[in-house]
């Protein structure tokens, strides 16, 4: 039997990573699916991963694109040089992607990319032309249409992400997780809140996370600047980022989960619904899988604030069997098992 050889490229291998962190687990799964699996990754951190996964570093610098790009493509050419590999798998790295899909072309390697992002640049179109095809999560999470695009859910590990046996009614503490980025939309989310307390005034908020990178750290500060003085520091809270493996708990913890970021669907919206809290949203990508709170189908009129009092409206029996029914679906088409198995199957077809 032939072996079958994985090479993986990706952003980081670091469990404490905010954004990457889920990236080791994913990358342990695979590797119970191939003989050998080589991890070309920007950055390594806490990094503990199955005996045949072996992690190169390439040490991504941000601000010095140019130079961390020769580096990263001497160390992919004397990789894919020295060992033979059955297929590529480009995880959430466009650029990199586009740079090495001549090469991937000309030796005949087999090459995917991950990508879950609404922008449409010209690195995934590149890919896309280049490589065997783009993976994404939805049809809506990937800007391409065609026969090269393979959408197979997001990557939700339900023994983590573990629902709450008793949901929280009435509703009082919403909570938002994620990056603290401009795309985000969380002055958004924080005025909504604000108004929806002249009618519930018990409402509580919690925002956690960091901004992603250096470029959003003003933003970032402004913000928390802004709200962090009365009347809006007697029920709202910024948390910094915490460790992935704390999210859950935290997540159970509370009776509703706020979000307003438009685009591809977004993997904390999975996450709170794997763990059983009511999602309030305007993602076009949730709603369209999940369903609203309203009556109305025509996304189009929906709003923060609309959305949140149609849930705050329904009675606790009904939104437990919502709650149940969006977990259902939630766990058949974003679970990591499937995740990986459909994965997988495109990798070796």
């Amino acid at each position: 039997m032939n072996s079958t050889n994985l090479l993986v490229i990706n952003y980081a291998m670091d469990e404490k990573h905010q954004v990457f962190s889920h990236q080791i687990d994913l990358v342990n799964k695979l590797a119970s699916h191939f003989d050998i699996v080589t991890v070309l990754t920007g950055h390594v951190g806490v990094c503990r991963v199955s005996e045949n996964v072996q992690v190169v570093n390439f040490k991504w610098v941000a601000g010095k694109r140019v130079s961390s790009l020769l580096r990263f493509l001497a160390i992919f050419l004397r990789t894919v040089i020295k060992n033979r590999y059955s297929v590529l798998f480009s995880h959430m790295t466009s650029t990199h992607s586009a740079f090495v899909s001549p090469i991937t072309k000309l030796l005949r390697l087999k090459h995917y990319l991950w990508y879950a992002h609404a922008s449409n640049g010209v690195y995934l179109r590149v890919s896309k032309l280049l490589s065997n095809g783009i993976i994404t999560s939805t049809p809506g999470s990937c800007p391409l249409v065609g026969e090269k695009i393979y959408p197979i859910g997001q990557s939700i590990d339900k023994n983590k992400f573990e629902k709450q046996q008793q949901a929280h009614y009435p509703i009082k503490n919403l909570i938002h997780t994620g990056r603290l980025d401009p795309s985000k939309n969380i002055d958004l989310i924080i005025e909504c809140v604000e108004s929806l307390r002249k009618n519930y005034s018990e409402l509580t908020l919690e925002i956690v996370g960091s901004p992603s990178s250096d470029l959003y750290k003003q933003h970032a500060q402004d913000l928390i600047s802004k709200f962090s003085l009365a009347p809006y520091d007697s029920w709202l809270k910024f948390t910094s980022y915490i460790p992935r493996e704390d999210l859950p708990k935290l997540l159970r913890s509370k009776d509703g989960f706020i979000h307003s970021f438009q685009g591809s669907l977004d993997k904390t919206l999975v996450e709170a619904t794997f763990s059983g809290l009511p999602v309030i949203t305007i993602n076009r990508e949730y709603l369209t899988i999940f369903g609203s709170w309203e009556s109305s189908h025509n996304y189009d009129d929906l709003t923060l604030e609309s959305e949140a009092l149609a849930l705050f409206k329904r009675s606790e029996d009904e939104i437990k069997r919502e709650v149940d029914r969006r977990y259902a679906l939630a766990v058949a088409q974003h679970e990591v098992t499937g995740w990986v198995e459909r994965l997988v199957k495109i990798l070796k077809s």
